[in-house]
C-alpha cells in the first residue's frame, strides 16, 4: 500500500488561508446578523406583530448557516492534531475500561452508580475518538449547496440592513 506523505509547510500554508476564510465567513455572519437587527428596528417603529417576529427569525437563519460552516472548518483545522493522538488516546480508553471492568466484578450495590459515571465518562471520550470523520460533513454536497446560497443571503441582508438604517435616519 503506498504511503501518503505531506508537507508540513505546505500544511501549515493551508492552515493559514483555512484561517482567513473562517475569518471573513464569520465577520459576514455577523455583519449579516447586524443588518437583520437594522430590519427588526425598521419592522419594530409600527407593531411588531408575530410575524415580524417570525420574519426575523427566518432572516437569521442563512448567518446561522455560516457559523456553523465556520465552526466545522475550525474543527477540521484541529484534525491533524487529533489524529497524532488517537493511537495514544485508544490506548488510555482501552486501559480504562479494563480498569472499570475489573472493579465492576468486586463493587457492591452502593458503588454502581459511580462505576457508570466512570463508564460514561470513558465511553464518552472513546466516542470523541473514534468521531474523527464528523469535521467533513462540512464538504458534503448539500451542505455547500447551502452554505453559497446562505453566503448570498447574507451579503443580501448586509446591504438590505444597510438601507434599514438609512430609512431609520431619515424618519
Amino acid at each position: 500500500m503506498a504511503q501518503i506523505t505531506v508537507s508540513t509547510t505546505q500544511l501549515s500554508a493551508l492552515g493559514g488561508v483555512v484561517r482567513r476564510i473562517i475569518r471573513f465567513i464569520r465577520r459576514l455572519a455577523f455583519v449579516a446578523v447586524a443588518g437583520v437587527a437594522a430590519i427588526a428596528a425598521l419592522l419594530a417603529r409600527g407593531d411588531f406583530s408575530t410575524g415580524d417576529a417570525v420574519i426575523t427569525v427566518l432572516l437569521l437563519a442563512p448567518p446561522a448557516i455560516l457559523l456553523f460552516f465556520a465552526q466545522g472548518l475550525q474543527e477540521l483545522l484541529a484534525l491533524p492534531e487529533r489524529l497524532r493522538k488517537v493511537p495514544g488516546e485508544g490506548q488510555e480508553r482501552l486501559a480504562e475500561l479494563t480498569r472499570i471492568a475489573g472493579e465492576a466484578r468486586t463493587t457492591r450495590t452502593r458503588g454502581v452508580p459511580l462505576l457508570l459515571w466512570r463508564l460514561r465518562g470513558s465511553l464518552g471520550s472513546l466516542r470523541d475518538v473514534a468521531g474523527l470523520a464528523l469535521p467533513l460533513r462540512v464538504f458534503t454536497p448539500g451542505f455547500l449547496g447551502l452554505t453559497a446560497i446562505a453566503t448570498l443571503f447574507c451579503f443580501v441582508l448586509a446591504g438590505a440592513g444597510v438601507v434599514a438604517l438609512l430609512v431609520l435616519v431619515a424618519d
